[in-house]
């Protein structure tokens, strides 16, 4: 039985949301307890809550495309404006790895199969940039997610790490 290839309108989308799992891997690469626990200087997010509020979104979108998995307690940890706590509270870097990657298999199927007709469909919320659609908060929430492994991909640099390929 013949396949066919997803041709949606966000089946690029879908593949750059699976690219960032193999660019968090390699922000991530090496990263010890201590990196993952290191503030920027003058307080802000460590890598450790980084990496739980970008596995969260992806949750968070899933669930609104409609396939998600049931919210979980840690979910909480991450959200916005949740306080960056002690890394000890928080799931092990390997656990939020794991759960951003899943989401990111979801994702690809989910977003391929949109077609243009459902991404117009409304989200429920308003993003920052105005997009209130199912295709538009993927796309913010795209540029949400390389925002955040940006920030990781620095504080790597801040800890002495050399810079990643």
């Amino acid at each position: 039985m013949p396949t066919t290839t997803p041709t949606g309108p966000l089946v690029d989308l879908a593949r750059r949301f699976r690219f960032n799992e193999s660019l968090l891997s390699s922000v991530t690469d090496g990263f010890s307890p201590e990196d993952w626990a290191a503030a920027p200087p003058g307080g802000g997010n460590n890598p450790i809550w980084i990496m739980g509020h970008i596995a969260t979104s992806r949750r968070f979108l899933t669930r609104h495309l409609g396939q998600g998995a049931p919210e979980e307690p840690w979910e909480r940890l991450f959200g916005m404006g949740s306080k960056v706590q002690d890394p000890a509270a928080y799931p092990s870097p390997a656990s939020l790895r794991l759960a951003f990657q899943n989401s990111g298999k979801q994702l690809e199927h989910l977003l391929s199969e949109l077609d243009a007709e459902a991404a117009a469909k409304p989200f429920g919320t308003t993003f920052p940039d105005g997009s209130d659609t199912l295709g538009g908060g993927a796309s913010f929430l795209y540029m949400h997610e390389v925002y955040h492994i940006g920030q990781i991909g620095i504080l790597r640099r801040m800890r002495g790490r050399p810079g990643f390929a």
